[in-house]
């Protein structure tokens, strides 16, 4: 039995991607996505955002850095984990970020189009041909 906690999550890029590239290492970028929902019942009802630091590795990160854009809605899947940290303001105090290690990314095409482009085959791949 696997004791993963597996998400999806609609929301907005609250930022553009970030391309990490270390040598020897495979890349990774980031993103943060905001969830927003209604809670309550009547005049008390609110909003309430829920926010999610996305983490991608590989090729999926490098589509990401040249696709994720501050407010473009996306669906995100991935394995759901914490992080957590002292606050830098007040070290006594610990916080905790909400980390999607995310397997896919897409643009949540209810809210717009999206033009696609297929990636060029690695050049491992191509070889085989």
């Amino acid at each position: 039995m696997n004791n993963e906690i597996n998400v999806s999550v609609m929301g907005f890029a609250g930022a553009d991607a970030a391309l990490i590239e270390n040598e020897g290492k495979k890349p990774y970028a980031y993103f943060r996505v905001g969830s927003t929902s209604w809670r309550g019942v009547g005049e008390a009802r609110e909003q309430f955002t829920e926010w999610f630091t996305v983490r991608t590795y590989g090729e999926l990160a490098r589509n990401c850095a040249m696709s994720v854009q501050k407010g473009i809605p996306l669906l995100i899947r991935g394995r759901l984990e914490t992080d957590t940290y002292q606050a830098k303001d007040d070290p006594a105090q610990t916080r905790k970020d909400l980390i999607i290690r995310a397997d896919s990314v897409g643009v949540e095409i209810g809210r717009g189009t999206v033009a696609y482009t297929r990636n060029p085959p690695a050049a491992e791949e191509s070889a085989q041909f």
